[in-house]
C-alpha cells in the first residue's frame, strides 16, 4: 500500500514485512506461536528462551527485528526486566520497539506495570492466529 505524504509517497508496512523476535520459555509454547508467525507469513522470526537471550538477539540483529512478543514470566530475566532494559538503556536505538506483552496473567497490577513501560499490545495465552494478527496490526498502525 501506498500513502502521500506531503513530500511524497511512503510504503505502508504489511504483517509479511515484519521481523518479530518471540520471546517466551516455554518451548511449546514458542514452537506454537512461531508456528502461527510462520503461518501468517512474517518475513523472520528470531526465537529466545528468556530477556537474556532476547537481548543477544537484539545487539546482534537488532536492525531486522520491528516488532517482539515478548512472557512476563521467565527465569534469568523476565519480560518486565526485559521492558525495563529496553526502554532505560542510554543511547539504545531500540528503546521505542513496539512489545506485545505474552501472559497468562489477567491481573490488574500485572497489566498496569506492563503498560507502564509502553507495550503496544497485551496477548493472553492461549493465543490464536485471529487475535495474533489483529495485534500485530494494530501495533504497526500504532508505530506509522
Amino acid at each position: 500500500m501506498v500513502v502521500e505524504t506531503g513530500g511524497g509517497t511512503r510504503r505502508i508496512r504489511t504483517i509479511h514485512d515484519l521481523g518479530v523476535l518471540l520471546v517466551e520459555d516455554d518451548d511449546f509454547t514458542r514452537k506454537l506461536i512461531s508456528r502461527l508467525l510462520h503461518d501468517i507469513r512474517v518475513r523472520v522470526v528470531f526465537e529466545a528462551a528468556d530477556g537474556v537471550q532476547a537481548l543477544d538477539i537484539l545487539r546482534k540483529s537488532g536492525e531486522d527485528v520491528d516488532l517482539a512478543i515478548c512472557d512476563l514470566e521467565m527465569p534469568r530475566m523476565g519480560g518486565l526486566d526485559l521492558l525495563h532494559a529496553l526502554r532505560t538503556a542510554t543511547g539504545n536505538p531500540l528503546a521505542d520497539l513496539p512489545v506485545l506483552v505474552l501472559t497468562g496473567h489477567r491481573e490488574a497490577d500485572v497489566v498496569k506495570r506492563a503498560i507502564a513501560y509502553g507495550i503496544s499490545g497485551y496477548l493472553v495465552k492461549p493465543v490464536s492466529k485471529a487475535d495474533l494478527m489483529k495485534r500485530l496490526t494494530f501495533a504497526m498502525q500504532k508505530r506509522q
